[in-house]
């Protein structure tokens, strides 16, 4: 009997590995769907998409670069070459677009967020958990006070204007940004200009603050996260799809492990039309449809394309996907990944040698062998 387990034994990390590897691939599919119809669509790109592309490229490049990636499966890791360049030259189609389309004013204000590749993960290398969650009160009415015009100029006091240096965080915006009472987008926004504040270069700025207010970018970060993280039941159970993966996408930024668990992922490709867009109208169910009642409207803008696809919820899809392959790559323990199909298959011959000469012993002949070796 025990022979039949030492050969279970043998194939077991080749079977176990198998599902991850299969996950993995149905990631690396589903980007390169999406990022196929957005090509295909360059031309009519907007500011929030490109900041999805530049999101995605920085974090295939780093991907590309780790050196975990010499001991992957030689087919993921050229897929994630081959994503990369094609999000590279996305990324070149749609910037020159805007750039030289003269009437595109938001992509004036906005241009010094979509110039550069973003390295999330680079700022927020180690995976997060939340311990015990507080337990928030059941949503109220949006804050009216909340302005979308005042969170753009928030955001953009970080990015730097002709008027404003970079980094500027006024009182004003901090007060806004960092409101506790905020739900839905408003809420994504916070985090999102934390976030960019962050990576942008501004955390003394931001740190220097929020000192002086008696709190700290990482208290306000779990505050909002947990939040989140506690409405994303009821915000998927109404039929807003965009907002929950815009939640998702936030909660993976800030890389809580919460926020990529398996279940968001069938989600995502779920949603995934098979054209690779995304479009959460023609997903909300039709009695749900008139029941969503929010101030403030998603993280930039958005533009319907085909009659369905939803460039706001397609960018969001592009970070959560491309953000997921990446927590996947690097959830995988290193001792099997360092095992290529040929070492399996080499080690799992090994094995059945030493099966087969398990057997032989048990034969007669080899009697007199078994007896010396004893």
């Amino acid at each position: 009997m025990w022979r039949y387990v030492a050969l279970l034994l043998l194939l077991t990390p080749s079977l176990c590995n198998a599902d991850k590897f299969s996950e993995i691939r149905e990631t690396c599919l589903a980007l390169d769907d999406l990022v196929s119809w957005a090509k295909a669509h360059h031309y009519l790109l907007i500011v929030d998409f490109l900041f999805g592309i530049r999101v995605a490229q920085g974090e295939l490049e780093m991907l590309s670069q780790n050196p975990q990636s010499y001991t992957w499966s030689p087919d993921i890791v050229t897929q994630i070459h081959l994503l990369k360049n094609k999000v590279d030259r996305l990324a070149s189609l749609a910037f020159y677009d805007m750039q030289n389309d003269t009437d595109n004013d938001y992509f004036k204000k906005f241009q010094r967020l979509v110039d550069t590749k973003y390295y999330i993960s680079s700022h927020y290398s180690s995976e997060r958990r939340f311990g015990s969650i507080p337990r928030f009160p059941d949503p109220i009415e949006q804050d009216p006070t909340f302005s979308e015009q005042q969170s753009d100029g928030c955001m953009r006091e970080i990015l730097g204007t002709e008027e404003t240096p970079a980094c500027t965080i006024s009182r004003k915006c901090y007060k806004q940004m960092t409101n506790r009472e905020s739900e839905d987008y408003q809420l994504t926004h916070q985090l999102l200009y934390l976030i960019l504040a962050q990576v942008r270069g501004c955390s003394k700025e931001l740190a220097r603050v929020t000192l002086i207010q008696d709190t700290s970018v990482i208290e306000l970060e779990t505050t909002f996260t947990a939040k989140i993280f506690q409405r994303l039941p009821s915000v998927l159970d109404s039929g807003r799809y965009d907002l929950f993966t815009e939640m998702v996408m936030i909660g993976q930024m800030l890389n809580y492990r919460e926020f990529y668990r398996s279940k968001i992922l069938e989600l995502l490709m779920l949603w995934q039309d098979s054209t690779g867009c995304y479009n959460d109208d023609t997903l909300t169910p039709p009695d749900l449809k008139n029941q969503t009642n929010y101030i403030g409207r998603k993280l930039f803008a958005d533009e319907i394309i085909d009659d369905s696809c939803s460039e706001h919820m397609t960018a969001l899809a592009l970070i959560v996907l491309t953000l997921t392959l990446r927590h996947q790559l690097q959830s995988l323990p290193q001792e099997i990944v360092t095992w290529s199909s040929a070492n399996l298959t080499l080690i799992s011959l090994c094995g059945l040698g030493v099966v087969g000469l398990v057997v032989c012993f048990k034969k007669r002949r080899f009697r007199i062998l078994r007896h010396f070796l004893a």
